[in-house]
């Protein structure tokens, strides 16, 4: 057998795997959003490479809870909520959608004003116009047909844009590795990095969008035959969230800690790249922040709006009227704090994300408890160890959310 044989048949086994690669990708694209840049930011500022570990381990638990919450979708045939209908009655149901659009609303208006910011530092203007002309074309998007294969392909091409645009950033300004490898160890600098890590693990294990997949799977018509395909998009696609979040951190802490003062958003971090490592720097880490933005503005509002109807028992599908009306409703609503709260939202979205983030162990605990119950999940329950890293990852949920009340205090 030739060497290009070879080569030929396992690029064959190989492609077909690449292919199902999709739902956990739209997943990341949501979650890589302008808060999640920012606190990678403020730490790599902040504290160095001494907090690396931090997105890795959150990963971890974000990887466990989507698995878990597509394995529901994959067995039942059913959405979360579908599965909490027949367990606890549709009035539990109704409180996790309520919970999961709130949470996602509270996220909203950052993405509206984080487009609005990256385009600005590109082409100028004011915030506020591009957060308006952007929010108009991603309503007009979501009315579109056939839109989860749309969906699909949009967010392939920026995952792949974003990886290529903080990587290529990262490449040009460098990095320490032995530091770097220093910091894949759990420890806390201080008791500011503790809050600090709580507010990252909030962005990065995002329990809302673990939910979420459950509908991917109904959108994408999956059963049980697809639970192996479906881990590796899993892991694969979550991977990608974490490699990016990483690769955001390492060049924070490469340009700026001991180097200026800590850097307190993604704007200010592109501006003290061009200074230090150039032109081509400053808007590569730019380019990655514009289409963090976007892909947020556009899945976040679809996963918000879905998981309120849902909860109602309406049509959840992506190409519902339900759905589009109520996104809309999220982004109008994103686009209006903008207006009101100016150029900088910031105060007010730290307490309105905190108290949303109050609905995550709801959210948990649905998936937990039904992903682990045999009598709907049947032999494909959850393993005990599974269970125990669940439970692991409920405790940092209430870790969450014991730091968001605590913001909300502070504000008060």
């Amino acid at each position: 057998m030739t060497e290009e044989s070879v080569a030929g048949r396992e690029t064959g086994r190989i492609l077909p795997k690449l292919k199902v690669i999709g739902p956990a990708l739209l997943l990341a694209a949501v979650v890589i959003g302008p808060g999640s840049i920012a606190l990678a930011t403020i730490a790599g500022s902040t504290y160095g490479y001494q907090l690396l570990w931090v997105p890795v381990a959150a990963i971890g638990f974000m990887i466990v809870y989507t698995w878990m919450a597509a394995r529901i979708g994959l067995v039942t045939g059913r959405t979360l909520f579908g599965a909490t209908r027949q367990k606890f009655g549709p009035t539990m149901a109704r409180l996790g959608g309520i919970a999961g659009f709130l949470t996602i609303l509270a996220f909203q208006a950052g993405n509206n004003a984080g487009i609005g910011f990256a385009t600005e530092a590109l082409l100028g203007l004011d915030v506020r116009l591009w957060a308006g002309v952007f929010t108009a074309l991603a309503i007009g998007f979501i009315w579109l047909s056939e839109l989860y294969a749309k969906i699909e392909w949009l967010i392939r091409v920026v995952v792949g844009i974003m990886l290529l645009a903080f990587v290529g950033t990262l490449v040009i300004v460098g990095f320490d590795p032995g530091e770097a490898a220093r910091g894949l160890v759990p420890t806390f600098p201080d008791v500011d990095g503790v809050f600090l890590s709580l507010g990252i693990a909030a962005t990065t294990f995002s329990i809302a969008a673990a939910v979420y997949i459950s509908h991917l799977m109904r959108e994408k018509e999956w059963g049980p035959e697809r639970l192996r395909s479906q881990a590796l998009d899993t892991f694969v696609g979550l991977a990608v969230l974490g490699l990016i979040s990483v690769v955001i951190m390492l060049t924070s802490a490469s340009v700026t800690y001991g180097q200026t003062g800590p850097v307190f958003s993604a704007e200010a971090m592109a501006s003290q790249l061009e200074p230090i490592a150039g032109a081509g720097a400053f808007y590569l880490f730019t380019l990655g922040f514009f289409f963090a933005s976007l892909s947020s503005l556009v899945v976040n509002a679809l996963i918000g709006a879905t998981l309120l109807v849902d909860g109602f028992g309406g049509d959840p599908s992506m190409g519902g009227r339900q759905v589009r009306l109520w996104s809309t409703t999220a982004m109008l609503f994103g686009f209006a704090v903008v207006l009101v709260a100016g150029e900088s939202p910031i105060e007010l979205l730290r307490a309105a994300q905190a108290l949303a983030v109050l609905a995550f162990p709801l959210l948990a605990f649905l998936v937990l408890s039904i992903a682990r119950d045999k009598d709907i999940m049947g032999r494909y329950a959850n393993r005990p160890w599974v269970t125990v890293v669940g439970v692991v990852g409920y405790l940092v949920v209430l870790g969450i959310v014991v730091n968001y009340a605590r913001e909300v205090i502070e504000f008060l």
